[in-house]
Order: structure tokens, then sequence, then C-alpha cells
């Protein structure tokens, strides 16, 4: 008797979570919602699938609750937990769709387009959805082994989420997502998995698109055609744009997921019309573009924009959160992100950050961290230039540079505190702050050069020139500031 192969995503577990005493667990959706407040999280060893498995949950929140403002989501942090009868009639008003929240359903199966034999013609590997996987031109950190593999449906699933949010433009006609290659995301973290969702999601007031003009994925009917141009889209399509046609193939028994057919999808014209609510934007002269992962930066060098919500620069949970009645003193923030260049993947990152809440949108904290940043970079760039001789390494003369900057970082951090007292003056803070960065760099040149152990005349050069450029910035600095 061959048993027809099935995965309710509803109730079999899937999604990896932990609870309030750090115990991890897979649990399914209707759980994972209706529990949401006695979980602390959302945890995956890879940082793609953690984001992209929390992206999930909040537009499914946000086409569920349809909050039209930060009032209701305030009222619905009040109530402390997702109600369970509104998530079940959720439920029950898909399905009357004809929605179907099987993985594996011949007809409509969650998430993923129907086989078409003009378009789905040889299966690939089910690690084709693994972008840290060695695939063609993907390079990435993570050590996976190659090969024929199979993959549980669950895990099938969460990769086929990843693939989505997190593609980039390849060969071939493969389109990226709605925000180009991939950015840094940002989500708030709460005291448990139901406070982060609800930071997380956005009043419809902010939004400026079309709420579900086309639908949320699982209730839009329409085939995803291939390389198909779009010039817009609703916020809930946009959210998990699909980029791509994928399609699982079960083993006969919907244990397991081998092979899959994995090709372009629809193709989204980018424009200023998409604004990601998780993402941070650098606005120049030449226009807005969001912030991607950069081995030359660091993340406290951009949280000028991270939480400028004056100049629309921070990701609009951030400005939203000002609005919501809440007691933290600090803004606990995760960036999600994963470095590329054009297909190739090259770093995956999650990085968590602790804010006081009184510097969001503080213009006096803002202009002093502004300064600051401005600065240090200023010096990191003559440290590195006064450090270019024939017998230093650009190993080294990075190696200076990051120590520089590390110490930067906690000088900031330590002025966190001071930043929020109502008496701060940013001039006199910025300008002892600045000496300080002049003497760190100083520290890092000196430090290298000790470590190179340069004979008599090649570190006498290396001193000369170490003088000539990082001194001499040192000096200009110091007169325009007047320290």
């Amino acid at each position: 008797m061959c048993v027809k192969a099935s995965f309710n995503l509803l109730t079999q577990p899937w999604i990896p979570v932990i609870d309030l005493n750090g115990t991890a667990q897979e649990v399914g959706l209707l759980e994972a919602l209706e529990r949401a407040h006695t979980y602390r999280g959302v945890r995956d060893i890879s940082p793609m699938v953690e984001y992209s498995v929390y992206r999930f949950l909040i537009v499914v929140l946000m086409d569920m609750f349809r909050p039209e403002d930060s009032d209701a989501l305030d009222e619905l942090l009040d109530e402390g937990c997702f109600d369970p009868d509104i998530i079940r009639d959720y439920v029950r008003t898909c399905e009357r769709e004809g929605v179907r929240f099987d993985l594996f359903d011949p007809e409509r199966p969650f998430l993923q387009t129907t086989y078409q034999k003009d378009w789905d013609r040889e299966p690939k590997s089910v690690t084709v959805l693994d972008y840290t996987i060695p695939n063609g031109n993907n390079h990435i950190h993570f050590d996976h082994k190659r090969g024929h593999a199979a993959y549980a449906p669950g895990k099938a699933l969460r990769m086929m989420l990843a693939a989505q949010i997190f593609c980039t433009a390849a060969a071939q006609g493969y389109p990226s997502n709605v925000n180009g290659a991939p950015p840094w995301f940002t989500l708030i973290q709460g005291q448990n998995l139901f406070q982060t969702l609800v930071f997380s999601m956005l009043g419809g007031d902010r939004i400026k698109l079309p709420l579900d003009r086309p639908p949320v994925l699982w209730r839009n009917p329409d085939e995803v055609t291939p390389k198909q141009k779009v010039a817009k889209t609703s916020w809930l399509l946009g959210m998990l744009f699909p980029a791509r046609r994928i399609h699982l193939i079960p083993s006969e028994d919907g244990h397991c997921v081998a092979s899959v057919y994995f090709s372009q999808g629809m193709n989204y014209a980018v424009t200023d019309a998409w604004e990601d609510p998780h993402v941070t934007y650098h606005i120049t002269p030449k226009g807005r573009f969001n912030w991607k992962p950069s081995s030359d930066e660091t993340i406290w060098r951009n949280l000028t924009d991270l939480i400028d919500t004056a100049g629309k620069r921070a990701p609009q949970i951030v400005a939203q959160y000002e609005d919501l009645d809440h007691s933290d003193r600090f803004l606990s923030l995760t960036l999600y992100g994963v470095e590329t260049n054009q297909a190739s993947y090259i770093k995956a990152q999650r990085h968590d950050l602790q804010i006081p809440k009184k510097i969001i949108g503080n213009e006096t904290a803002l202009r002093f961290i502004t300064g600051y940043i401005a600065q240090a970079e200023r010096l990191g760039r003559a440290l590195y230039k006064s450090l270019n001789h024939e017998e230093i390494t650009e190993e080294s003369r990075l190696q200076a540079r990051q120590r520089y900057y590390a110490s930067c970082e906690r000088l900031l951090w330590d002025q966190f505190e001071a930043m929020t007292a109502p008496a701060f003056d940013s001039e006199s803070s910025l300008q002892a702050a600045v000496r300080q960065q002049c003497q760190e760099a100083a520290k890092s040149a000196d430090w290298i050069l000790a470590q190179l152990l340069l004979r008599g005349k090649t570190m006498l050069q290396a001193m000369n020139n170490q003088q000539k450029i990082l001194g001499k910035e040192i000096a200009a600095i110091k007169k325009e500031m007047k320290i």
C-alpha cells in the first residue's frame, strides 16, 4: 500500500525554538504562535534560517491581525499572548479559500509552486536551497559536506524560506529579491518570542503599499511565472517575494526531501517604492541604499543610520518602537546578514546590540555619535595609509586597523550611559572622545611595528612614514577640534 507523502506544518514540528529555561525543541506553527509567550525565541545554527523563520512568522501575524497603527500593537502587547481563537479562525479562513497547510499537497503545496512540465524539467539536489553549501559560485564559511543529501521536511521548509529571502542575482537570469542583494535585517528582541514578534510587526499607518493586493503568497492562487518582471508588489507579498520557483519532491513516505525543482522566479524591479521594515538605509546625494554586510565595515560604524528615526534611515520597526508602551531601559536588537559578492556567499552573521532607548531619536546623542564615527574612520584611513611599506604586509595593516577600531568601539559603548543624561554636552564629550581616538590610533601603529620586529633602517622608515601621515592627520584633527 502506497503511503501518500504529507507534512502538516500547522501541527508537525519544524520551527526551532528555545524555551524560557534554555531548552531547544521544534514545534509546529500553531504551537509556536499559541505558546509564543512561553518561548525565548527562534534559534537556528544558521543566521539566515533563523531570521527567515522569524520573517515568516511576522508575515503570518500581519496577515492575521492587520494592526492599524502602533496603538493596535500596544493593545496586542498588553494581552501578553496571541489569542488562540484568532489564530484558529485565520487558519479556517485560509482553508475555506483553498489554502493547504501541507508541504506536499499535490494541488497547492504550501509556499511552493506547482509542478509545470514546461518549466520544471530537471530536478536538482535539495542542497541547492542551502546557500552555505558550495554550489557553483557559492562559497561560505560554514563547513558542510557535498554530495547526495536528504533533508527532513521541516529542514527543507526552513531552507526554502531562507533560499527566497536571501537570494541574490545570479547567472542565467536568476533575479534577486525585493531588497536586491541581501541587506542587514534587524529585529527587536523582547522578553519572549511573543514580544519579539509584535515588536517586529508594523502598524498599517506606516505601510506605503497596499497590504494584500496581491495577497500573501499562500493565499495567492496565481502561478509564479519565471523571469516575470514585476513593477510593484503588496507589502505582504513583498515580505516573502517569490524570486525563485521552488517545488519540493518528497520521498514516497514523505519522511525526507532529496530533490527539488528550483528555477528563476518573479523579477522585482527594485525601486524606492519598497521600504523594508527591518532594513537600515543609507541616504546619499545619489539616492537611498539599503545597508548591506561588508568585510570592510563593522556594525558600530553604522550606528548613526540604525538609530536615526527622524531622518528615516533607521528600520521602520525601530522608529515605531518609540511609540510602543513598554518599560525596558534598553532596545535589544539582533542583526542578521550575509556578505555576498555577485552570486557568491561569503559570510553569514548574527549580531546582538543593546542600545539605551533614550538615545533613539535623540538629536544630541545622534550628533555625538555621528561626529565620533566620522573622526574614527578618518583616523582609521590615516592609520592604514601610514603603514604602507614594502616590509609591512597587507594582513598586518588590516590587523592594526582592526585593533584600533575595536578600541574605538569600546570607547563608544562606554559613552552610552553619559549620552542619556540631561546635562550631556555633545561638543565637549566629543572633544574628549576624539582625543582618546588619537591616542588609540598611535598605539595601534606602534603595536604592529613592535610585533613585526623590523630591522633598524626599515623601522626608521616605517616610523617616519607613520609620523608624516598619521601624525599629520592627528595634528590636523586636534587643531580643527581645538583639543
